[in-house]
């Protein structure tokens, strides 16, 4: 495995001031997160982090499990915390970022300067639904259009749908067993919730607070479960705030 397989940099920076470390959702991707380079301060740089399975790693096994997933991250993830991070998950995403940062602190890596969790339920707390990762495939498929996540090109598409059925069935399975340890993060949190988000409620997010070891400030979005990519430029805005707030601080 190479580091590089691991990192999208759509605008690399020789000596960037800081980084912003993104994680995609369950079944996405970096590409998600490749278009906010160019709305970023022009001293930040953006890196998309790729799981195996996606992108130009789909012929790799996806991991199923929280452990392995973050066992290999942590293999390359030093080389990208040289500079102060702002480290960004939607979904799942920030679910395993928090096991990220966890892990980072427990180990006497370097910390994010701000961990920004978006749209999820606290890691601490189980998920309320039953598991839907080993549902036949139609009734698979049909959590998957309810989410709204995938588009239905994607779910009409028989080929398709089974090149990634692997990737999502993994993906889910991890979003639907994993659990943390209720342990507080040494960095400020940022919580972003949609207020249209059937799938996370209000005490869901507010749980977030029990795991700041400092501030944890929580900010309504307006949209559902994946105001991430119908709200960018509300999410964006949020983003750069919190960049230029860290930026602030270590100068």
């Amino acid at each position: 495995m190479r580091s590089s397989d691991w990192f999208i940099r759509p605008l690399p920076k020789l000596a960037p001031a800081s980084r912003l470390i993104c994680l995609p959702y369950a079944g996405g991707s970096a590409a998600t997160y490749v278009s906010w380079a160019r709305s970023l301060p022009a001293e930040v740089e953006l890196i998309a982090l790729q799981p195996p399975g996606r992108g130009a790693r789909m012929a790799e096994t996806p991991h199923a499990e929280m452990e392995p997933l973050i066992a290999e991250l942590l293999g390359v993830f030093p080389q990208v915390t040289d500079r102060p991070y702002v480290l960004f998950g939607h979904s799942l995403g920030s679910r395993v970022g928090f096991e990220l940062a966890l892990q980072c602190q427990r180990r006497g890596l370097p910390l994010p300067a701000c961990f920004i969790a978006s749209g999820s339920r606290a890691p601490q707390l189980r998920k309320r639904e039953l598991p839907v990762h080993n549902l036949p495939q139609a009734e698979f498929v049909a959590q998957l259009r309810e989410l709204a996540g995938t588009p239905e090109e994607i779910l009409t598409n028989g080929e398709l749908i089974q090149l990634l059925l692997p990737l999502l069935r993994a993906d889910f399975r991890i979003a639907d067993l994993y659990c943390a340890a209720p342990t507080r993060l040494n960095c400020p949190l940022v919580v972003l919730a949609g207020t249209e988000d059937e799938m996370v409620n209000s005490q869901e997010v507010a749980a977030w607070r029990e795991l700041a070891g400092s501030d944890c400030t929580i900010h309504l979005v307006a949209g559902g479960h994946f105001f991430v990519e119908h709200n960018r430029a509300w999410v964006l805005e949020r983003v750069n705030a919190v960049i230029a707030q860290v930026t602030k601080l270590s100068s």
